[in-house]
Order: structure tokens, then sequence, then C-alpha cells
């Protein structure tokens, strides 16, 4: 009789490992993404070099590079040269950097650089063009002293934001269209 009551004990607690590990598998399968593709075909994309109509001369640069980074972590679209699905062009149409405040001694303590662009995304495979603006503003403030109020310090950072937030409203008017 004692056989029969560990056995069946022993048993119980196999069953509870095999319960717990199926609960823990079915838990791992389910998550929940806020990316989302209002174009599945879409897989491949190629971004091309931008047109610079700014003072600063590397910034068409700048944009590609950065903008090809974003794409790659991202994930969503993989980067193409050749046989893309999707492009993204554009030129930078103004940079500008103004003083943007200062402190009591009239000395400057914040920037606010404005980016400029004219840029489409367009669907190679539809041969429909997604999203486009001819004119989208983007803006960041940075610090130059102590007392700036600026979450930026320096033009760098800044303009490193300005690129990431280009990348995302470019998304959320393409990609992520509900």
């Amino acid at each position: 009789m004692t056989r029969i009551v560990v056995f069946f004990g022993y048993g119980f607690m196999v069953k509870k490992y095999i319960y717990a590990i199926l609960l823990l598998a079915a838990l791992n399968g389910c998550f929940y993404s806020v990316y989302s593709n209002a174009y599945p075909h879409l897989k491949k994309i190629r971004v091309l070099a931008f047109e610079n109509r700014s003072a600063e001369y590397s910034l068409g640069d700048l944009l590609l590079t950065s903008l090809n980074r974003e794409i790659r972590n991202d994930g969503r679209l993989k980067l193409v040269t050749v046989d893309p699905d999707c492009t993204l062009e554009g030129a930078v149409l103004y940079f500008t950097e103004t003083v943007y405040s200062y402190d009591s001694a009239n000395q400057v303590q914040d920037y606010q650089l404005s980016l400029s662009v004219s840029v489409t995304f367009t669907d190679l495979i539809k041969n429909q063009i997604i999203y486009e603006s001819k004119n989208l503003v983007l803006s960041e403030l940075y610090a130059v002293s102590p007392g700036g109020t600026a979450k930026f310090k320096n033009k760098e950072e800044a303009t490193n934001e300005l690129i990431t937030n280009l990348y995302k409203t470019i998304l959320a008017n393409s990609l992520e269209k509900w």
C-alpha cells in the first residue's frame, strides 16, 4: 500500500511540473507588439541619398547614415541596394540654428535647431506614394550654458535627436498608418 501512495504522490508532483512548464510555454508565446505594418508586402527598403540644400555641408551624408541605422535597429524592413520593395528619398531644404533663450546677463543659454526636409516614401510593388511631405519641419533645443534648460547639451546630440524624430515621423505616417 505504501508503494501506491508514493507512486501517486510522485505522479502528482510530475503533473505539477508539467502544468507549470506548459503554462510558462504558453505565456512565453503570448506577447503584444506596438509595431504594426500597414503594408505587409513591403520587406526591403532602399534609402536614397538626400539632396542637401542647406549650408550644413555634411548633413545629407549624416541623414543617409543615420536613417539607415534607424531602419536596421527597427528591424521591420531590410536595407538593400538592389531590388527594393520601397524607397525613401528626400532633400534637406534648410537647417538652421537660432538663439532660443538668454539668461539674466544676456548670455545665450539655449539654441534651437530646425530641420526642414522634403521626403517621399514610395511603394515600388504597387507603384504608389505611401507618404510624402514637401516641407516637414522638426525642431530641437540644446543648451550652451550651465543654466540652459534644454534636454540636450550640444549640437550633435540635438541633431541626432532630430534625425531620430524624422525617422519616427516617416514611419508613423507610412508603415504605421491605422
